[in-house]
């Protein structure tokens, strides 16, 4: 069964794909071996039993028991084991150690001595109830609990609910089945049991992303050497993208989820024409290439400029809009999906769209109030990015410098696109546009709608097209950006405050 979770996903779907590239070399010699992407986990590894892997990077020195990214994780593999009564193998990833005050208790998971197995067992079902508490299971119950604990502890402003109820938990061990539905929880010896199947993957001191991408692809690179010695480093790093590549067509393809070890002998044979077909044929490849690329040295950029307490915020953003972007362009065809953001004919300057995802993750960032998720389809009107808990806006950006540098340049390329491609049709009138411009598009002094549209619209089409583009409101990225962040901006306060 395929996850569709990417609550935690920063890097989107490239680093997955790593891993599981390399997985699959690792476990070459496994004849039967296979390895599947978003299969019940980030990656799923089978040669013989099961191991299931997540991956989760974190911008702190280390990690504790209590952070969501590690609940949702055991959560999430708990039901895999409760409902594959697997005999398989759960593994966590992280870019960070253990914090000191949860040494033991890991320490101890990993080695798998669990002398006070109860604590284990209670965590486990702590973890699911973070979960439950949020879903009609356990909804009324937490509900109930906040009152009860509201009027126990009048003086608190903040009250943690959650931690006070897990707290009350440890204390009434028999109120968890207040929380955790009977077809939810399993026994206290199934649940130990699972426990032992569950180990952590940590390093001794923090390694940050680019570092962790860099020591997975030259391990890959090395495995290749050793089963298909010979070739040069040039042609190894080809045959291990053919594999990424490959594994991405799984994550659309219906009927085949996984690829198993047979399928790098074919890679490898046909390399040299498979590499340049794809990246003559494939904008898609060439487009992931370049956005992998840019991230790595955009997170370098942000940590120099002083902005490392903002990354997992903005990554966060910026990983759920590529996985959909990257998703949209496989389903529909790079040059649909980009046409969304890309004003001009060409589909393949994926590094333009990505600057208005990197400007939505940072404003992000500076947020005072939880936006909510982000969503790039089925919005309202001609919308192209949503916040949940928020509102929808359409961004647009051109390959053209000259465009990006005159209103009257910027707003005749909208008109133009928005009218080639029909976009105009889907408006509802009152749309945020908001573009990457280096000139001030957010003047209505300096725009000449009307005129604009007479020269270029249909003459029956001329009157109501100038009320749609008079009724919308133009925007430019420049204020929201971190490095170039103007406080003093109404859009960036309202951005900032949540305010509609």
């Amino acid at each position: 069964m395929k996850s569709t979770d990417v609550k935690h996903s920063i890097a989107g779907f490239y680093f997955q794909l790593l891993i599981a590239c390399y997985e699959l070399v690792n476990v070459y010699e496994y004849e039967d071996a296979y390895v599947g992407v978003e299969c019940d986990a980030d990656v799923r590894v089978n040669y013989g039993n099961d191991k299931f892997i997540e991956a989760k990077f974190y911008s702190d020195d280390s990690f504790t028991r209590g952070q969501e990214a590690i609940t949702h994780t055991i959560y999430n593999f708990y039901h895999t084991y409760k409902r594959t009564k697997t005999s398989g193998t759960f593994q966590i990833k992280t870019n960070v150690p253990f914090a000191t005050s949860d040494l033991t208790f890991f320490s101890n998971w990993n080695k798998k001595q669990f002398d006070i197995p109860s604590e284990y067992i209670n965590y486990v079902k702590d973890c699911l109830v973070y979960e439950y508490v949020e879903k009609k299971e356990g909804k009324a119950a937490f509900e109930a609990f906040k009152i009860s604990y509201k009027k126990s502890n009048p003086r608190l402003k903040r009250p943690q609910f959650k931690r006070a109820l897990i707290d009350h938990l440890h204390l009434y061990p028999d109120d968890y089945k207040n929380y955790l539905t009977g077809d939810v929880l399993i026994s206290d010896e199934e649940i130990l049991e699972f426990v032992k199947l569950v180990a952590f993957d940590t390093p001794r001191k923090k390694v940050d992303k680019f570092n962790s991408i860099m020591v997975l692809k030259e391990k890959t690179e090395y495995h290749l050497s050793v089963h298909f010695p010979g070739l040069s480093g040039f042609e190894y790093e080809n045959i291990r993208f053919l594999i990424m590549n490959a594994f991405l067509d799984t994550t659309v393809d219906t009927t085949s989820f996984v690829l198993k070890t047979s399928s790098i002998n074919q890679i490898v044979a046909n390399h040299t024409e498979s590499i340049q077909e794809l990246f003559n044929k494939d904008i898609l490849a060439s487009s992931i290439k370049d956005i992998e690329i840019e991230l790595i040295k955009y997170e370098q950029l942000l940590k120099r400029r002083g902005h490392s307490d903002s990354l997992e915020r903005i990554l966060k953003v910026i990983g759920a809009c590529t996985e959909q972007w990257v998703y949209g362009m496989k389903e529909y065809g790079v040059t649909q999906m980009n046409s969304r953001y890309l004003m001009g004919s060409s589909p393949s300057y994926a590094l333009n769209i990505l600057e208005l995802f990197k400007a939505m993750g940072e404003i992000y960032s500076l947020s005072e109030k939880d936006l909510g998720n982000i969503e790039l389809f089925d919005l309202e009107g001609i919308n192209n990015i949503s916040f949940s808990k928020y509102k929808g806006f359409s961004l647009k950006t051109t390959p053209h410098a000259s465009d990006k540098q005159d209103e009257q340049l910027l707003i005749t390329a909208f008109i133009e696109h928005t009218l080639k491609d029909q976009h105009l049709l889907k408006a509802i009138g009152d749309e945020t546009i908001i573009f990457d411009a280096d000139c001030k598009i957010c003047d209505p002094e300096r725009l000449n709608i009307e005129d604009i549209v007479m020269d270029i619209s249909k003459p029956y089409g001329t009157i109501l097209n100038q009320e749609f583009y008079r009724s919308f409101q133009y925007k430019c990225i420049r204020c929201v950006r971190l490095l170039t962040h103007d406080a003093d901006c109404p859009f960036t306060k309202s951005f900032k405050e949540g305010r509609i």
